[in-house]
């Protein structure tokens, strides 16, 4: 019997876990499908194989996905290409107008770090794997890193900070970046070594040094 003003704690209703109990399960399952479908391709991964990976039942992971099409694309949007936009917040963007080579180059540090993570690898041996190198998000992804470059580097011509006979912005972008957008697929994959790893960031920051170096004017804007 229950003492007089003692107040019992509510219930949930079964099937309902609390919101950040949902978001750690939703995030452990995104993690298994990625694990998964890159060691063995999407027709290859079961939604049981996912939802066991992280030791959960099937009618779990469908309270949070209605297919495994849905779990593909929000792997794909959680850890894919397109995702690594996140990297501008950690950028100072005074640097864009104060002292452009080094905003670059942070900024394509910030890419870096986010490319080398485990899962990032992961996506980039599944598109590989199942021929998404064509697939629309990548491309997408792809298009749009090229764009935020173009947008860049049209400033910097209008600032007179890159040579006018150097442009149009759209060509420096894509001479920019596509260095770049090459060494994550060749190397920064989920079989990569370390050295591997380590040898494609050498290699993309020496591509980051040599461009700045011959694009804009000496001294600085």
């Amino acid at each position: 019997m229950k003492e007089t003003g003692q107040r019992v704690p509510a219930k949930r209703r079964p099937g309902r876990p609390r919101k950040a109990e949902a978001g750690d399960t939703k995030e452990a399952l995104l993690r298994a499908a990625v694990r998964l479908f890159a060691r063995h391709g999407f027709a290859g991964t079961s939604i049981r194989a996912i939802a066991r990976e992280v030791g959960l039942s099937e009618s779990v992971l469908y309270a949070h996905f209605e297919s495994k099409q849905a779990v593909f694309d929000a792997a794909l949007a959680r850890f894919g290409p397109q995702a690594s936009t996140g990297a501008l917040t950690d950028i100072d963007p005074s640097l864009a107008e104060t002292d452009p080579p080094r905003f670059l180059t942070e900024l394509v540090g910030a890419f870096l770090e986010d490319w080398d993570r485990e899962e990032s690898r992961l996506l980039i041996s599944l598109m590989t794997r199942d021929g998404l190198l064509h697939s629309d998000a990548l491309r997408d992804a792809l298009t749009s890193m090229r764009s935020y470059a173009a947008g860049l580097f049209a400033d910097w011509l209008a600032a007179d900070q890159i040579p006018a006979h150097l442009g149009p912005a759209d060509k420096l972008a894509f001479s920019f970046t596509g260095p770049i957008g090459l060494a994550r697929v060749l190397h920064l994959h989920a079989d990569a070594s370390p050295a591997e790893r380590a040898q494609a960031r050498a290699d993309v920051q020496a591509h980051v040094d040599l461009f700045t170096g011959a694009v804009f004017r000496r001294g600085g804007p």
